[in-house]
């Protein structure tokens, strides 16, 4: 483990568990995001419905999720 992991391991630590969680839906949401700007930019003319449904197709494929 590097200087740096350890550092982020003690930050982790140091964290409520309510801290952590919140930290873990930021990153999540980061993730979605940064999902749903890859398939605007792939899919320019897609309306807000069309990108819900692209991003949620998106979701099932990488997490294998049924309908």
């Amino acid at each position: 483990m590097t200087k740096t992991d350890a550092k982020h391991m003690e930050i982790l630590r140091s964290k409520t568990p309510e801290q952590r969680f919140a930290m873990m839906c930021d990153l999540m949401d980061a993730q979605f995001e940064s999902m749903r700007a890859g398939i605007k930019y792939y899919n320019p003319s897609a309306t807000e419905a069309e990108l819900d449904q692209l991003v949620k197709e998106g979701l099932r494929k990488s997490y294998s999720l049924k309908h």
